[in-house]
């Protein structure tokens, strides 16, 4: 799409108010609209100023409205952000309206149509396909799939060293199928703040062995923690079906390209600079807006190199690149990140953001904490929780689940 287009959920009048002063209108203006109720507000990026003039009285005819800044009004060149209200009827009405209008509006009508059409898909969108296995979300007895953590290494934040010997490896190994995990996600290289990289032999090293005995064992999918092409193929070729790049596809460009060949899953997460320079100062206009731009693009070059778009799983890359106020918007709004039309995954499990909320708790003691921020991703909308603690989270989520399917 030529357009950047995203649903907005306002759950709130605050949420509302903060999102129209984000693209610059006035406080008359935001406290008029925040009192109007309408089910559907896209936002949408890029619009030109006479453009956003045609839309507002085209959707104020249909009983509805946008958004726009105060300096659109005098704007003529350039381009401004505009939040779209109304029902899907009559921002499809909206589109069909402007599919002949001057002022890019031709291509925004367009693209407001396949995005309403995603929409639609993803309401009725209730299984993903990894490996050969088909999940049903609507039948998951916790609601959500859990990918077990099983660092293979000796530096990791919080169990580094406790199983990057081959046999500790394997029992874990044992021990997260046991727990009720429904994948184990394998990594042979930290990607704590300030960690610096292995050679590539070193990470395949600490990593076929334990897909290979996983894969030979037990009845679990298996996914690789690389963001190396050459780690992520032969991981797949071991055995595994998941490749998690925690680098977005940035790191290694050729990374996309095995997914697509081998038929594997594709982890796409956001992370604001490198391992080691993540969390020197993470800076956002707008946290939510960014990561999803971030993601909405990655995935659609993802797959045009041929992933097939059923095989994409994305993550806002909670704790990387990410400050305290940014993590806890992350998994508050999560929901925004469903509108794009793929699973989300969410990975808070004992990181430092919940050690400070906690009083600066250390990782060996962010249990309940951890528990507490799946619980919370799995409500706001996260479809696989990556966590150490896999009993524990489990059973949280299966009391979350009843509570959720019966509001």
């Amino acid at each position: 799409m030529g357009y950047k287009i995203r649903k907005l959920e306002l759950k709130s009048k605050n949420q509302g108010l903060e999102e129209f002063k984000k693209i610059g209108a006035t406080l008359p203006g935001q406290n008029i609209m925040v009192n109007k109720i309408f089910p559907v507000a896209l936002k949408v990026k890029g619009v030109k100023p006479r453009a956003a003039d045609i839309l507002k009285q085209e959707m104020l005819s249909r009983m509805g409205d946008v958004v726009t800044s105060r300096d659109s009004l005098i704007q003529v060149e350039g381009n401004t952000d505009v939040i779209i209200l109304g029902t899907e009827k009559s921002i499809r009405g909206l589109a069909e309206k402007i599919k002949c209008q001057p002022f890019g509006l031709k291509m925004l009508s367009e693209d407001i149509t396949a995005y309403l059409s995603l929409l639609s898909e993803n309401k009725r969108q209730k299984t993903i396909t990894i490996g050969n296995k088909v999940f049903d979300f609507s039948a998951l007895g916790c609601g959500a799939l859990v990918m077990g953590i099983l660092n293979i290494t000796p530096d990791s934040f919080f169990d580094g060293g406790l199983y990057n010997q081959k046999e500790n490896a394997f029992r874990r190994a044992a021990e997260i199928v046991k727990e009720g995990a429904d994948i184990i996600d394998t990594g042979g290289m930290s990607s704590r703040p300030g960690s610096k990289p292995v050679s590539i032999d070193e990470e395949l090293t600490r990593v076929i062995p334990a897909i290979e005995h996983i894969r030979d064992n037990f009845d679990v999918l298996v996914s690789v923690d690389t963001y190396r092409s050459e780690v992520a193929a032969e991981a797949l070729r071991a055995g595994a079906c998941i490749v998690n790049d925690i680098s977005g596809l940035v790191m290694d460009e050729k990374i996309v390209s095995i997914a697509a060949e081998l038929k594997a899953s594709l982890v796409i997460m956001h992370m604001q600079g490198t391992p080691q320079t993540m969390q020197e100062n993470p800076c956002y206009n707008d946290v939510i807006d960014e990561i999803y731009d971030f993601l909405y693009s990655q995935s659609c070059a993802a797959i045009a190199a041929g992933v097939e778009s059923s095989r994409i799983i994305i993550d806002p890359g909670i704790g990387f690149g990410k400050k305290l106020e940014h993590n806890i918007e992350i998994l508050a709004k999560l929901k925004d990140f469903t509108n794009m039309g793929f699973p989300v995954m969410a990975g808070a499990s004992r990181k430092s953001f919940i050690g400070s909320l906690l009083g600066g708790l250390p990782a060996d003691e962010r249990l309940y904490g951890s528990v507490a921020a799946a619980v919370c991703a799995f409500i706001n909308g996260a479809g696989i929780l990556r966590v150490h603690d896999v009993k524990q989270t489990v059973e949280a989520l299966k009391i979350a689940r009843a509570v959720k399917k019966a509001t």
